[in-house]
């Protein structure tokens, strides 16, 4: 994994919304069955989406004026395995191919033969309420389809936008929780004291959530909308395809920016419980190929709301 280049860092925005509340003022929670994916009401709103500066060759702007004219609903947390173990069961879907991931003997990613979602690599095994990985974005795409087929609604993955006005949820500093990276161990599953390997070169974020590795989906504490994981654990595919810097065509009512032809790369964003922390922040945008499954990527759900829903 590569060392970070950090850079200075400026032009972050309140955005210009409220927590949806339900009658007790707590976050609107529901889900479309006893074992479907839990789903957050997100208010629409405006905000400023994207920072100024960036990582050499990624950069994380113009800084775009986004409106989102309609609330929609997005996962509390990651999809967990168990929740992809019953689509994958009853689809008899088969992964794009081998996973790539973490050999700490080799102190490399690699491509290991065999692995899979339940099995990103010889040493590792998940189950339950851990966040799925090793999932293209093909496969969280065939999810989404099962799940609306299976609901009647209209579940989908978020947009980039959408993404990051989640996970800001009306912060305007570099992370949801502040301007420090270290303070954010109550709410976040970070490359930390916790889980630091000898072996990268990454600086670790000076606190510790408890976590080794991935921890169980809610295992800390959520953002101002009610959301968990939005930062760290696993990086979250989204719907868009990536350029940079963003398109003057890009557009700007939180849907997302597709190409007319086929897509080099999607948008991933979020980091995970080994990324270094500068691309744990909410404007930091990952790019890889559709195909790729990683044992720190998953995702996360979108649902579009009726009118009545969204009251």
């Amino acid at each position: 994994m590569r060392n970070s280049l950090w850079f200075a860092l400026s032009g972050f925005v309140a955005l210009a919304a409220a927590t949806p509340a339900a009658a007790d003022g707590a976050p609107k929670v529901f889900a479309d069955c006893s074992d479907c994916p839990e789903m957050v009401v997100v208010p629409a709103g405006t905000f400023k989406m994207g920072a100024e500066g960036g990582e050499e060759g990624r950069p994380e702007g113009p800084i775009r004026d986004i409106a989102i004219a309609r609330p929609f609903a997005l996962g509390s947390h990651e999809v967990t395995v168990d929740q992809f173990e019953r689509f994958a069961t009853e689809t008899g879907y088969q992964a794009v191919g081998d996973c790539r991931s973490w050999v700490a003997s080799t102190t490399s990613v690699e491509l290991i033969p065999g692995s899979d979602f339940h099995k990103p690599s010889p040493d590792t095994e998940l189950h339950g309420t851990l966040p799925v990985t090793c999932v293209a974005w093909s496969g969280a795409k065939a999810y989404v389809a099962w799940l609306s087929a299976r609901t009647g609604q209209s579940y989908r993955l978020p947009t980039e936008a959408e993404w990051e006005y989640a996970a800001r949820a009306g912060s305007s500093a570099a992370y949801p929780w502040g301007g420090k990276a270290e303070d954010g161990c109550a709410y976040a599953n970070l490359y930390d004291e916790a889980g630091r390997k000898p072996e990268l070169t990454s600086p670790v974020v000076a606190c510790n959530d408890g976590h080794i590795k991935a921890s169980p989906v809610k295992s800390l504490k959520p953002n101002a909308f009610g959301l968990y994981d939005m930062i760290g654990n696993v990086w979250e595919w989204t719907q868009d395809c990536y350029v940079a810097p963003y398109p003057a065509a890009a557009p700007k009512d939180g849907s997302a920016y597709e190409l007319s032809g086929p897509c080099p790369r999607r948008s991933v964003r979020g980091g995970s419980w080994m990324t270094a922390a500068f691309r744990d922040r909410a404007a930091w945008r990952g790019r890889d190929p559709e195909e790729q499954e990683s044992w720190i990527f998953g995702f996360r759900i979108a649902r579009d709301l009726s009118p009545s829903e969204a009251k």
